[in-house]
């Protein structure tokens, strides 16, 4: 009994390409948050590591190798080369998740121990140190996928959406008196976000072979349009932020959580960006 229930609601969405499903996510969601601030936080706060822009600069390549990676377990892309697998014993559960959230994690918790410990003894900054060492796993990865594109303008959309989103929000924030540009991790977070419905609504505009996965935002998408996806996201993630602003008073817990929601954004985005350049299906 035990065994079906794990093979219709984690094995199965993995193995058939089904996405996410209420069991999966809640599950995967209370362990992510779980690991977030039970052992990440407590521990890199005694660290005395500083949750700011300058973390999240430095994450933020490990976001980027860990959506890449992804590409590659991708049937119908043009950098496939993993089979997908629910085993953890195989590689290719580390390209899709829940594996790739565990390898990533744990590679980019080993380097900022690393990080930490080479700072000490070189006298240098341990965040610019863990920014490095994620680039330079992740730039290779970034620039072999930039050379096999075979839908740049698409790709490109993409980019140039998601400034003009940027854009029109700065003005309107600023119209209405909302200083929420003016923390650098609130951008952060709203872009990720906006990135993520943006590639969404691109990958479902111009792709007949894309589908949504999440059955929330699938549930959005087919009762009103992509577009209205993008609204309804952008709309909330820009009233998440507002409101952590006003009740999280703890500087570095608020970062903390602003840079778990960017990531949470811009881990999907930027995988569903080069999904789009790299499609071989239209």
């Amino acid at each position: 009994m035990a065994m079906e229930f794990i093979k219709e609601f984690f094995l199965d969405p993995i193995i058939n390409y089904e996405g996410y499903n209420p069991v999966n996510t809640i599950v995967y969601g209370i362990i992510l948050l779980a690991i977030a601030f039970f052992f990440v936080y407590p521990f890199f706060s005694k660290k005395g590591i500083k949750f700011d822009w300058q973390f999240m600069k430095a994450v933020f390549p490990y976001i980027v190798l860990g959506s890449t990676l992804r590409i590659f377990e991708e049937r119908y892309s043009n950098v496939f080369l993993f089979q997908r697998s629910a085993n953890p014993l195989e590689l290719g559960f580390y390209t899709v998740t829940p594996g790739i959230y565990i390898a990533i994690g744990i590679f980019a918790i080993f380097s900022l121990i690393v990080s930490v410990f080479l700072a000490k003894k070189l006298n240098k900054n341990a965040l610019t140190i863990f920014g490095i060492i994620g680039a330079i796993f992740a730039l290779p990865i970034v620039l072999f996928q930039l050379s096999k594109l075979v839908n740049p303008i698409e790709f490109a959309a993409v980019f140039v959406m998601l400034a003009i989103v940027l854009g029109i929000l700065y003005v309107l924030f600023s119209f209405l008196k909302k200083p929420l540009f003016a923390d650098k991790l609130n951008i952060a977070a709203i872009a990720g976000h906006s990135m993520d419905s943006l590639a969404t609504f691109t990958a479902l505009t111009f792709f007949s072979s894309f589908a949504e996965q999440h059955f929330v935002s699938n549930f959005i998408i087919q009762t009103f349009s992509p577009i209205a996806f993008v609204i309804v996201k952008v709309a909330l993630i820009c009233i998440i932020v507002y409101l952590l602003d006003k009740e999280v008073e703890d500087k570095n817990m608020n970062g903390f959580i602003k840079i778990v929601i960017a990531i949470l954004g811009f881990a999907p985005g930027i995988r569903d960006t080069f999904s789009i350049g790299l499609t071989l299906l239209n």
